[in-house]
């Protein structure tokens, strides 16, 4: 399978990038997992604990608790049984604020965690929460393999090689990951619960999409996933071969958007984040770049969300409206067509993962529109690598980062937005929430949205929320994107969810047809 990205690392607590969980999931455990219907679906557990079958119980106290009974047959790639205790010992682990662990917003809320017995797991949380079985809310290490290295490297243990060469629990384990090259997934020899039909997975890294489509019509991979061809590359492909590949355009909840550093002095205010939203013709791209097949983004949560919101203003491409907005907030032309105010020259700059011919393309339309309103913005692309695993997580850029956000149909991800998950040293980079961005608004509708177990109020909450966020514009919303994959024909069991779940969630029916 060809992929444009390398993960940032393999500990999947503290991994900050999307093709970490495509890769890593093969194999590694989570209670729940979202399946191709967006059904949230029992997976290293055996049934979801609800209210009505007794599983969830809200106690006088206010408390909520959920007891888990874990599928009979999950065993690590050693031969060591998966139990309730190596759950216990992970929540142990994300309580360790030295370690970058990316999402802490389920742990901090659990007061307690028990193994009543090898495949019975209790959990406390401190209150009603609406999340509680939620796909990744609890992960689940190897205690025998993992608790030395904790013990021994601490705040260290990221660099241990287990990030790159985990045991795991799943169909598969991960045999080698050769940096720049790279990942062998193997089946897991004593896996009964998930037992893989095909034998090995490899996982190319090949950033240049150009190149990547080279090297699937020479036979050298078999498939491309969904961290790969762009969206007119597949177009093209679905067009030229459609009797050798199967192309995939599956309905997705991919947010694709520009964060903003609220930091720098120019991006403060919130006239010029909406001046650029407004100067960047959104509508041009997705029509000369996606063929018209894609949905302008104006709010953060796309359609299939509980928190959709389809009543937010929204804001057209305007230029002129930009003009003056820039005008009023003090931005006056210079002779040489870029803004300067106070002796600051109005200059940018904008970063997105490098080798992506596409987001390659959506900058140099935007960079042109913003230009003819008087802004100067510069391209600074990265490696994935080191934009999603160092930039953004130590919020080191200066301006403005494209990337895809994957959403949750049931979850609205309270790390992107919460004040307390703005990603700091002292916080042990903690939280998503590389904006900056910090509303108490927000934050109390976050915090009753995750209390909130009616599902119809809770909407309520997250389109409310919605508002806040198209006023205030941390983000710039630019379009929802599908997912694109590419299988030979005769491929079986290939199910992209189109969600933050990964590809490789249901790995072990992956096969070729007879």
């Amino acid at each position: 399978i060809g992929m444009t990205q390398e993960p940032d690392t393999l500990w999947m607590p503290m991994k900050q990038m999307n093709i970490s969980e495509h890769v890593g999931r093969t194999g590694a455990l989570s209670l729940t997992v979202f399946d191709e219907r967006w059904q949230l679906v029992p997976w290293a557990a055996s049934s979801i604990p609800t209210l009505a079958n007794g599983g969830v119980v809200l106690a006088k106290d206010g408390r909520m608790q959920v007891t888990w009974q874990l599928r009979e047959g999950l065993f690590w790639a050693d031969g060591v049984p998966v139990t309730a205790a190596d759950f216990v010992f992970t929540w142990q682990l994300y309580k360790d604020d030295r370690l970058e662990i990316v999402d802490r917003t389920v742990s901090d809320r659990v007061v307690a965690m028990e193994a009543k017995d090898p495949r019975t797991l209790v959990v406390t949380f401190d209150q009603a929460y609406a999340y509680y079985a939620v796909f990744r809310n609890h992960e689940v290490l190897p205690k025998h393999l993992v608790e030395p290295i904790w013990q021994a490297k601490g705040a260290g243990m990221k660099d241990d090689r287990f990030g790159t060469l985990p045991v795991l629990g799943g169909a598969f384990t991960i045999k080698e990951w050769v940096p720049g090259s790279h990942i062998t997934a193997v089946r897991n020899p004593y896996a009964v619960a998930f037992k893989p039909k095909l034998d090995e997975i490899t996982w190319r890294i090949i950033p240049q999409t150009s190149t990547l489509e080279a090297n699937l019509l020479s036979g050298s991979i078999d498939a491309i996933g969904v961290i790969g061809l762009t969206f007119d590359q597949a177009l093209s492909l679905e067009k030229r071969l459609p009797d050798r590949f199967e192309i995939r355009f599956d309905k997705a909840m991919h947010f694709e958007h520009i964060d903003l550093n609220l930091d720098n002095p120019i991006l403060k205010d919130r006239r010029v984040r909406e001046a650029l939203l407004l100067a960047a013709d959104r509508e041009s791209v997705v029509d000369k770049l996606f063929g018209g097949r894609l949905q302008v983004a104006h709010s953060f949560e796309p359609p299939g969300s509980l928190y959709y919101n389809p009543d937010v203003p929204k804001r057209a491409f305007d230029p002129v409206k930009a003009r003056a907005i820039l005008e009023e907030a003090g931005w006056l032309l210079g002779d040489d067509g870029i803004r300067s105010k106070d002796g600051v020259r109005m200059t940018l700059v904008i970063a997105t993962t490098a080798g992506d011919k596409l987001r390659e393309l959506v900058e140099e339309v935007l960079v042109a529109s913003w230009r003819s309103v008087g802004i100067e913005v510069t391209v600074q692309n990265q490696p994935a690598k080191l934009l999603f695993g160092d930039t953004l997580r130590h919020r080191k850029l200066s301006g403005m980062a494209m990337f895809t956000w994957s959403k949750d149909p049931l979850q609205l991800n309270e790390s992107f937005w919460r004040c307390d998950q703005i990603p700091r040293e002292d916080n042990g980079w903690k939280g998503q929430n590389f904006p900056g961005y910090c509303n108490p608004a927000a934050d109390a509708l976050l915090s009753a949205m995750a209390s909130e177990l009616d599902d119809d109020k809770r909407a309520k909450l997250g389109r409310d929320l919605e508002q806040i966020l198209v006023e205030d514009l941390p983000q710039l919303p630019l379009y929802f994107r599908a997912e694109v994959s590419v299988v030979p024909k005769g491929f079986q069991g290939w199910k992209p969810t189109g969600l933050l779940a990964p590809m490789g969630w249901n790995a072990h029916e992956w096969d070729y047809a007879p």
